[in-house]
């Protein structure tokens, strides 16, 4: 009697927006599943609304809050902002909690995403610096 070999399910694929190249076919490469959803992400925080054509409110306004007081105050509307986005564009994604942390000494925030992945069991993290450019 023959066993059926189980091949892993992919649940999301997106291309590899780094451009690096699959060793074995030399196409582009892939991303699949969480690293998939993760670029995504990536991709909501560095999106201002209105630079997308045809979806003028894809992104989120957060590139215009690093140049705002770097406080606390500023830090509760960047989390309010990601809640929008996340919300609104990006339907993988459950929210678990988001942490927005403040550095007056070096004007940035850090921000940290705990979350699930909708088809995913376990929990995954996404953690970025957001720094005003001169």
């Amino acid at each position: 009697m023959a066993t059926k070999r189980k091949t892993p399910v992919r649940l999301y694929k997106d291309i590899d927006l780094d451009f690096k190249l699959n060793p074995v076919t030399h196409d582009i490469g892939l991303k699949t599943d969480v690293q998939a959803v993760k670029q995504s992400l990536k991709n909501l925080f560095m999106t201002q609304r209105g630079e997308k054509k045809f979806q003028p409110n894809y992104g989120s306004g957060i590139r215009a809050l690093l140049f705002e007081p770097v406080d606390y105050l500023t830090g509760s509307i960047i989390e309010k902002e990601i809640e929008f986005m996340i919300k609104n564009y990006e339907p993988r994604v459950k929210v678990e909690g988001i942490a927005v942390s403040a550095s007056t000494d070096t004007h940035e925030y850090d921000i940290r995403l705990d979350f699930f992945v909708v088809g995913v069991k376990e929990p995954q993290v996404y953690t970025t610096t957001l720094e005003r450019l001169r």
